[in-house]
């Protein structure tokens, strides 16, 4: 009986923000599915890849990826008025174990800033990675579709994005899609590195790597 009445006190004190809830139902299996396939058709997103304008105006590798990944968060932030700031946080990359020669490396992400001048130096981040390899940690012509590890991942950062846009939070919130993982978490921990270095006030890190 005491188990009981405390669950049920517990629902009482969480009940769920019916913004929250409503939002939830907004969230679309069919868009996060047509994501999926989308970066899947970019034939391989590993970093090594090819990210000349030749091959993103050809849809191959992973330059074309992230400039798609980009004109979605563009346009998710263009339908609700320009509430996202879109940025890319792009760097080199020196030779290491997984990569070959200096290689140019950008995460892409969207910012939904907080309304309330205090609260919003609270940040969210919600993130995955964009990049993608095969068996060969080096191969960067053979297709890698990397499906599950981890264009899913990179779907729930731009269906949140795109459902979360249409609401007001007090808090910050950022939309992170990184590369460089499979070569060593080198998006990541660039970016990492420039929230420290800015003094952001993380308060929470929502790291999405291959998910259902």
């Amino acid at each position: 009986a005491i188990a009981v009445h405390l669950r049920a006190e517990d629902s009482l004190r969480y009940s769920a923000d019916p913004k929250i809830a409503a939002a939830l139902q907004q969230v679309s299996a069919e868009h996060v599915r047509a994501n999926i396939e989308k970066l899947v058709s970019f034939g391989t997103r590993l970093t090594l890849s090819a990210q000349d304008p030749a091959s993103v105006a050809s849809s191959r590798g992973i330059g074309a990826a992230r400039e798609w990944i980009r004109s979605e968060f563009e346009r998710y932030s263009k339908e609700c008025g320009g509430c996202l700031e879109v940025n890319t946080d792009a760097f080199t990359e020196g030779k290491a174990d997984r990569i070959p020669q200096a290689t140019l490396i950008t995460n892409v992400y969207a910012v939904l800033k907080g309304t309330d001048p205090e609260g919003s130096k609270r940040i969210v981040l919600v993130t995955g990675h964009y990049d993608s390899r095969n068996s060969d940690t080096f191969d960067a012509q053979g297709d890698a579709p990397g499906a599950n590890d981890d264009a899913s991942g990179t779907a729930v950062s731009l269906e949140c994005a795109r459902v979360l846009s249409k609401l007001k939070f007090p808090a910050t919130i950022i939309f992170l899609t990184v590369a460089g993982e499979e070569q060593g978490l080198n998006g990541s921990a660039h970016f990492a590195k420039m929230a420290k270095e800015q003094g952001w006030q993380l308060e929470a890190v929502l790291n999405n790597d291959i998910v259902g």
